[in-house]
């Protein structure tokens, strides 16, 4: 996006990176294992998904300063 607004005639300056919380980064999916526990599904398992959980987790962004010319 930077570049499509630079583009436009813009001035764009990277001012640096952040971090943000985002309330859905992390999805783990879950299976009824025999016993009846959930269990995270291994590779090649035919059983069906139980149960999705999601989590907040971290993302790095980068900043920029837009300018209107």
């Amino acid at each position: 996006m930077p570049d499509q607004l630079a583009a436009l005639g813009y001035a764009v300056m990277k001012t640096g990176t952040t971090e943000r919380i985002l309330p859905h980064a992390i999805r783990q999916k879950f299976e009824i294992a025999p016993d009846g526990t959930l269990v995270p599904p291994t590779e090649g398992s035919t059983r069906p998904t139980s149960m999705t959980v999601t989590n907040a987790g971290l993302a790095v962004v980068e900043q920029f300063d837009l300018r209107v010319p």
